[in-house]
C-alpha cells in the first residue's frame, strides 16, 4: 500500500519510526510536509501538489500535525480524505483535541472524568471563579499548547491578577483548571491506537517543576493501569473522533480524570520506557483501518 506520513521533520524520532515500521510492513511510503502542500480542486477532483509534483493519491494518510499549523494541517488532511485516502487521524478528531476547552466538552457530555474547568472570552469574572470554585493554587492553560508549553501554576491572587491581565491584553485565550494536589508532578500518559491501550507509563516531573512532561525533563516509569483508566482513555479517544492518541491521566480521590488528549503524541519516551514498539502498532492498525473503513 502507499502511505504518506504528514509531519514537518523527517528526522523526528516519532516520524522516523513510523517510517521504518511502514517500510518494514513492505509498504510504499513517504514522508510529506503539510506546510508544502498545494491543494487543488480541477474538474471536480481533489489533488496535491508537491514540489512542483502531483502526487499520487495514497492508500493511507498519518497525519503528524504541530499544533503551530493546526489550521492548515487539518485542510490538508480533510483534502487527502476527499482524495479517498484512508486517513488514520481525521480532520475534526484533531481539531477537537487542539481545541482544549472543546475536548472537555466533548468528554464532559459522555460522562467522562474531568478537573473542574473554567473558559471565558474576557476573563471578567475569572478572579470571582477561582475565589469560589477553583481556589489557590490553580493551573492556566492556554487553549492550543502542547509539551507543556504555556501551562501555568498559579499559587497566589496577586499572581492571578497579573496573568489575567498579561493574557487579556495579548488577546490570549486560556482555560482554568482545577490543580489535583494529591497528584501534584505525576500524570499517566496512555497510547491507544485503534480501540485498545498499547502501552503507558508514569511520567514525573524534575525538581522543581509541577510539569511533567518528557520535554520539560520529566522521567517515566512503567506503571499498571486499572480497569476503568483504560476503559476510559479509550473512550476519550473515540468521542473525540480520533483513532491514535495520547490520553493524559491523572489520580484523584474522586478517581481518574482526563487532562488533555494528543492527537500527535510522541513515541520516544514512551516506547523507551515500555519497549512497545508502538509504530508498528500504528502500521498494523493502519492495514486493518483500510481494509476496514468502519474500525
Amino acid at each position: 500500500m502507499r502511505i504518506y506520513i504528514l509531519s514537518r521533520g523527517a528526522l523526528l524520532y516519532s516520524t522516523r519510526r513510523i517510517y521504518e515500521a511502514a517500510k518494514n510492513a513492505q509498504h510504499e511510503v513517504r514522508i510529506i510536509d503539510h506546510m508544502q502542500c498545494d491543494l487543488l480542486i480541477q474538474d471536480n477532483t481533489y489533488q496535491v501538489v508537491y514540489n512542483d509534483e502531483i502526487i499520487l493519491k495514497p492508500d493511507i494518510v498519518i497525519p503528524r500535525i504541530g499544533a503551530s499549523v493546526t489550521a492548515y494541517g487539518i485542510t490538508v488532511v480533510r483534502h487527502f480524505h476527499d482524495m479517498g485516502a484512508t486517513v488514520l487521524n481525521m480532520a475534526v478528531g484533531i481539531y477537537n483535541s487542539r481545541d482544549k476547552f472543546r475536548s472537555m466538552q466533548l468528554m464532559a457530555s459522555q460522562n467522562i472524568g474531568l478537573p473542574t474547568t473554567y473558559f471565558s472570552h474576557d476573563l471578567h469574572q475569572a478572579e470571582k471563579i477561582v475565589d469560589k470554585i477553583l481556589g489557590y493554587p490553580f493551573i492556566i492553560k492556554v487553549i492550543e499548547g502542547t509539551q507543556g508549553v504555556g501551562v501555568h501554576l498559579v499559587k497566589s491572587k496577586k499572581e492571578a491578577h497579573e496573568m489575567f491581565e498579561v493574557f487579556y491584553a495579548s488577546r490570549t485565550q486560556i482555560l482554568l483548571q482545577e490543580f489535583i494536589e494529591e497528584f501534584k508532578g505525576k500524570d499517566i500518559r496512555v497510547f491507544v491506537v485503534g480501540n485498545k491501550v498499547v502501552a503507558s507509563m508514569m511520567r514525573v516531573a524534575g525538581e522543581g517543576e509541577f510539569r511533567s512532561n518528557l520535554h520539560r525533563g520529566g522521567m517515566g516509569h512503567n506503571v499498571e493501569l486499572t480497569a476503568p483508566e483504560k476503559e476510559m482513555a479509550v473512550n476519550a479517544v473515540k468521542i473525540l473522533g480520533l483513532n491514535v492518541a495520547g490520553v493524559d491521566i491523572l489520580r484523584s480521590k474522586r478517581g481518574p480524570l482526563i487532562i488533555e488528549v494528543n492527537s500527535s503524541p510522541g513515541l520516544e519516551g514512551i516506547e523507551g520506557v515500555t519497549k512497545v514498539k508502538i509504530a508498528e502498532e500504528i502500521i498494523r492498525f493502519a492495514e486493518l483501518k483500510h481494509t476496514h473503513e468502519d474500525l
